[in-house]
């Protein structure tokens, strides 16, 4: 699967949470009254649990790509740190001073770049230049120091 698929993949799970908004987005505009026929109403709960299903499915099939593409590309400690930090809200120089100096702000800004191409973090939603991870390490059963999580 390539890493193209792996964004997809990884970004299709964020659609879920939506899909409450979007329901409810559609029963307040489009129904008087925000009421639903019964038989739309069932429609609604179908489609809904036909997309859960399908979404279960993609991460299932996504996570085990996920977790090789970071154990490929983020093998020290310090550039697993940076990429937990890497939340969308915190610059490369908030990463920088997070990490004490162990890396600078040029190198933060370089692997996200990096990462970026492999798919393993995007844009940020809220600031420009900011970037934030597909998954944290936790989900994917790592953790910072390289290993994996005690079950």
């Amino acid at each position: 699967m390539g890493n193209k698929r792996i964004i997809v993949a990884l970004m299709l799970t964020r659609v879920n949470a939506k899909s409450y908004v979007f329901r409810e987005t559609l029963r307040e505009n489009h129904f008087p009254g925000g009421e639903m026929n019964s038989a739309t109403e069932r429609m609604m709960e179908d489609i809904l649990e036909h997309e859960r299903h399908l979404l279960r499915l993609v991460r299932f099939l996504a996570h085990r790509q996920a977790l090789l593409l970071v154990e490929e590309n983020l093998t020290k400690p310090i550039e697993r740190r940076v990429y937990e930090l890497s939340d969308g809200m915190r610059s490369s120089r908030d990463i920088e001073k997070a990490v004490s100096k162990a890396v600078t702000q040029r190198t933060v800004v370089t692997w996200w770049q990096k990462w970026r191409r492999l798919g393993l973090v995007e844009q940020s939603p809220i600031y420009s230049g900011r970037m934030r991870q597909l998954m944290p390490l936790a989900e994917l059963g790592l953790t910072i120091e390289g290993g994996e999580e005690e079950s």
